[in-house]
């Protein structure tokens, strides 16, 4: 198998495995994902039965994207888009329609793909498109979605979340307000559509999830989804293991150089066998035994059925707020081991993206041309400004733990460099469980929280720091750039969505100096 690979939401520059070769125009032999017999067998069959009715097919394949391909992310669209570095995540390039506009400005925003394909595109609102194949192993998490990525217009300047930024943020205005650096008639807005189609989603319906075959129709078109699901039931492919992503009438459909363009992104977190080399989920990301087609209707007389707006699931959380006091706490006894007074001086909260005024939401931020950076409601969100690491600063993370609070299946503390938005390393919830287990004697429910440590040399500080300390490298963020903390909590438990954001508790910044 030929495979590529890249990176995204955070997206970012692709290193060419074969000796193809690599080049800014493309990769110059064909793709294919080694798929199993019988996928393939169905992928034929498929594509034959549609064929036959009258549609035009087309198959594209599917590309793993790693944080090594920040590189033509940051050169064309200026941003990694604060990608979360847990895992790599997956997408899809497909070859355009004959009349359809391929932008050379962002021709290159998820990395290199092969000649005559496009991990961007438009959509015909007579298209579908359709994913099918082996889900991996197992894992805290799998989701798939689908984004709005660029399209004509401003952004609106009069808007609470552009003042805020400009106002408190400004450093950071650019990532969320931002053109296409190449065709500014064009604004950035990497933005959910809607609600994705993910593990717990997938269970809900069919019963199972990893290592399951399952179907996906992505598209604007009712009549669509129902042509593909006959085509589906004619290979004896069962309903409840068809998953289908209505793209909202909100969006421009057409194949014009003024429509909406959009990508889609696979997230696979965490797989319980560590993924480490020659494991399952390892090789199921060397293989991607999955196949994707671009099916329309060339009936361009019949009118398309569209769906109707969309409605986000309700997100819920168990409510944190009786562990404030405790969390209060733990920051006071950390302060006072490292010589500090607890106070603004020295703590401050983290930025909750989700809640007023940032609301970092894709449908809410497309609505006043706002990035939202590949968003998802799997998870909640919540980020540090800039923080220095030239002057011996040590930073210390205090919050709650949202796998013991019962609102994550996983969490994420990443590590990210500021000026191209790259997320570098991430800290997951197996490290951080009992890092607050010291303070047991003085403060209650310790359990339920974390306490770790970021500085640029951690060598000396493994006794202060009981070891939990990560060594934020020069090769990892050079001097005179910033280091950016982000907080994920993925999947609440018995929910098909990320926790309430309104419900978490803020996590705590403490900065300290070297004692």
């Amino acid at each position: 198998m030929a495979t590529i690979t890249g990176f995204l939401p955070g997206l970012c520059i692709v290193a060419c495995l074969l000796a193809a070769g690599c080049s800014e125009v493309g990769i110059s032999e064909g793709p294919h994902n080694n798929v199993p017999e019988a996928i393939e067998v169905q992928a034929q069959r498929l594509s034959a039965d549609l064929e036959q009715q009258g549609y035009e097919v087309n198959r594209g394949y599917f590309k793993l994207l790693t944080t090594e391909d920040a590189d033509y992310s940051y050169r064309t669209m200026g941003s990694c888009y604060g990608n979360n570095p847990a895992a790599p995540y997956v997408v899809f390039a497909v070859p355009p329609w004959p009349e359809e506009f391929v932008d050379p400005a962002t021709k290159l925003a998820l990395g290199l793909t092969y000649e005559g394909y496009d991990t961007l595109f438009r959509l015909d609102p007579r298209e579908a498109i359709v994913i099918f194949g082996q889900l991996p192993p197992d894992a805290s998490y799998f989701g798939m979605q689908t984004y709005l990525f660029s399209r004509e217009g401003t952004f609106d300047t009069g808007s609470a979340q552009y003042i805020f930024f400009a106002t408190y943020y400004p450093a950071f205005l650019s990532f969320f307000f931002a053109t296409v650096p190449d065709n500014p008639a064009r604004i950035q807005v990497f933005n959910s559509l809607g609600n994705s189609n993910n593990n717990a989603v997938i269970v809900n319906q069919s019963g199972a999830a990893f290592d399951q075959e399952r179907f996906f129709i992505i598209t604007p078109d009712q009549f669509m989804n129902d042509a593909i699901r006959q085509s589906l039931a004619g290979i004896s492919v069962a309903d409840e293991n068809i998953f289908t992503e209505p793209i909202p009438p909100t969006v421009l459909t057409g194949l014009d150089e003024h429509a909406d363009d959009f990508a889609a992104l696979i997230r696979y977190a965490e797989p319980l066998d560590q993924g480490t080399d020659g494991t399952p989920s390892a090789l199921w990301r060397q293989d991607l035994p999955l196949v994707v087609l671009r099916v329309r209707d060339t009936r361009t007389e019949r009118t398309p059925v569209p769906y109707e707006p969309l409605v986000l699931e309700t997100r819920t959380a168990t409510d944190e707020s009786w562990l404030t006091d405790d969390l209060n706490n733990l920051v006071a006894e950390i302060c006072t081991k490292w010589g500090l007074t607890s106070g603004p001086d020295c703590v401050s909260d983290f930025l909750s993206m989700q809640t007023w005024p940032v609301l970092m939401v894709g449908p809410i931020g497309t609505e006043i041309g706002m990035n939202c950076l590949g968003d998802t409601q799997d998870t909640s969100y919540h980020g540090t400004p800039n923080l220095s690491l030239d002057n011996g600063e040590i930073y210390a993370v205090v919050s709650t733990l949202g796998t013991e609070t019962d609102n994550a299946s996983y969490v994420g503390l990443s590590v990210n460099e500021s000026l191209k938005m790259k997320g570098i390393a991430n800290i997951s919830s197996k490290t951080l469980t009992g890092t607050a287990a010291e303070y047991g004697p003085t403060v209650n429910n310790t359990d339920k929280f974390y306490v770790y440590y970021f500085a640029r040399d951690c060598s000396d500080l493994q006794i202060i720091t009981s070891g939990h300390c990560f060594t934020v490298t020069e090769e990892m963020i050079p001097p005179g750039d910033y280091l950016k903390l982000a907080q994920r909590n993925y999947l609440r438990p018995g929910t098909q969505r990320g926790p309430d954001s309104s419900l978490i508790l803020t996590p705590k910044l403490i900065k300290l100096k070297r004692p």
